[in-house]
C-alpha cells in the first residue's frame, strides 16, 4: 500500500531536471505575474522549475522556488477560493475564468507537490472528489459546502454548484502534469490528505523549535553562554508569536485585528511562526513525507567578531539567512537582551526576505 511519501516521490521523479522551466518575477504583486508568466511559458512536458527575483542576487537551489511556491499557494487560495475551515471552492467569477485559466492553478498544484512546495489542501471535499473521479453527486452536498449565505435556499437547486465545475475540470487538467491526476484517481484515499484541509498544516512553534541545530563554542565557555541565551531568547519568541496569534484569532475580527496590530507594533505586523520559517528556509509548510521531517533541520550559527570587523561603536547587524543551507547567523553583540533580540530579529525578518545584506 502507498503512503504519502510514495506518493510525492513518485511525481518527483517525472521532474524532467534537464528542461529548465524559468519564472523571474518582483515580489510586488508575485500571484498576477506569476501567473501570467507561467502561461507564456511552453507546458508540453514536465520542467524542472527555477525561480528568479528580479533586483535580487539569489540563485535558485531550492529556496527560491519553495518561498515562491508558498507564495503562489497563498495566493492562490485567497484570489480564487471562498470557504472556512473545512475547505474552499473555487470563487464564481466569469472575468477570472476567462482570464486566468485553472489549468494554470492544476499545474501550480502539481509542480508544488513535486518540487518542495506546500500541498493545496485547502479544497472542499467534493471538489476533491469531483477532481478524483470526475463524478459529482448532488446528494452529497450540504449547507456547510455552499459558502455563499445569499445561495443557501437554492441549496437544491443544480446551477448553484455546477457552474463551479467547469473550473475545477481546467483544474484537474493541470494536475495531469507529471501524472498526478492518474495518481490521485488511482490513490483517491491517500491523496485526498493532500488536497482536503485537516492532515497537514503550517509550522508551529513546537516544531520549529524541535527543528533547531544550534552550533556552540566549547562548553563553559563565555560565547557558549552567550549563544544559549541566543536560543533560549529564539524559543521565547516563537512561541511569544504563536500565542499572540491565538489571542486575536479568538478575540478580535479579522479587520480589529489587522488594525490593533498595526497600531501596537508596525514592525511586527507580518510576523508569524510560519512567515519565521519561510524567512529562514523558504517555506512555511511542515514537510510532507517523514523522511523530510526527520532531516528537516535549521542551523544556529553565532557571529561573536561584527565589533572587530565594523569597531565597538557600529550601531546594528541583523541576522544573515542562507536560506538555501536553512542557516542563519545571529549577531551575538547586538541581542544581549530580549528585548534587543525582539526588535532586531523582528525587523529582519519584515525587511529581509530580500536577497541582499543590511
Amino acid at each position: 500500500m502507498k503512503i504519502i511519501a510514495d506518493i510525492i516521490q513518485s511525481i518527483a521523479d517525472k521532474v524532467d531536471a534537464a528542461t529548465t522551466f524559468n519564472i523571474c518575477v518582483t515580489r510586488d504583486q508575485m500571484l498576477e505575474r506569476g501567473m501570467k508568466l507561467w502561461q507564456r511559458q511552453n507546458k508540453s512536458s514536465p520542467k524542472n522549475l527555477t525561480v528568479s527575483f528580479i533586483g535580487e542576487a539569489g540563485i535558485d537551489s531550492g529556496a527560491l522556488r519553495k518561498e515562491f511556491l508558498t507564495e503562489m499557494l497563498a495566493g492562490i487560495e485567497r484570489r480564487f477560493f471562498e470557504g472556512g475551515i473545512d475547505g474552499k471552492v473555487p470563487k464564481y467569477s466569469m472575468t477570472d475564468f476567462e482570464k486566468y485559466n485553472f489549468r494554470t492553478i492544476g499545474e501550480i498544484f502539481a509542480v508544488s507537490l513535486a518540487q518542495g512546495g506546500p500541498p493545496p489542501n485547502f479544497l472542499m471535499h467534493w471538489c476533491y472528489i469531483y477532481i478524483s473521479t470526475g463524478e459529482f453527486d448532488l446528494g452529497s452536498i450540504t449547507e456547510k459546502d455552499v459558502v455563499d449565505l445569499e445561495l443557501i435556499e437554492l441549496i437544491k437547486e443544480f446551477y448553484t454548484i455546477v457552474r463551479l465545475l467547469p473550473m475545477l475540470q481546467q483544474t484537474s487538467s493541470g494536475m495531469k502534469l507529471y501524472d498526478l491526476l492518474t495518481l490521485v484517481q488511482q490513490e483517491n484515499n491517500i491523496c485526498r490528505q493532500l488536497f482536503v484541509p485537516g492532515s497537514f498544516g503550517k509550522v508551529d512553534a513546537d516544531f520549529l523549535v524541535q527543528s533547531l541545530s544550534p552550533v556552540f563554542s566549547e562548553i563553559g565557555t563565555m560565547r557558549h553562554q552567550r549563544e544559549s541565551t541566543v536560543v533560549n531568547f529564539l524559543q521565547d519568541f516563537v512561541q511569544a508569536m504563536e500565542d499572540e496569534g491565538k489571542r486575536m484569532n479568538t478575540t478580535q475580527r479579522p479587520e480589529k485585528k489587522m488594525r490593533s496590530t498595526r497600531l501596537k507594533n508596525k514592525t511586527m505586523r507580518h510576523i508569524n511562526v510560519g512567515k519565521f520559517c519561510q524567512w529562514l528556509t523558504g517555506q512555511s509548510h511542515i514537510p510532507l513525507s517523514y523522511a523530510e521531517r526527520k532531516h528537516f533541520k535549521m542551523v544556529m550559527e553565532f557571529d561573536h567578531d561584527c565589533e572587530v570587523r565594523y569597531g565597538a561603536n557600529h550601531t546594528i547587524c541583523y541576522p544573515v539567512v542562507n536560506a538555501c543551507s536553512c542557516s542563519v547567523s545571529f549577531p551575538v553583540a547586538h541581542l544581549r537582551t530580549y528585548a534587543e533580540f525582539k526588535t532586531v530579529l523582528s525587523q529582519a525578518i519584515v525587511n529581509g526576505f530580500e536577497f541582499s545584506r543590511y
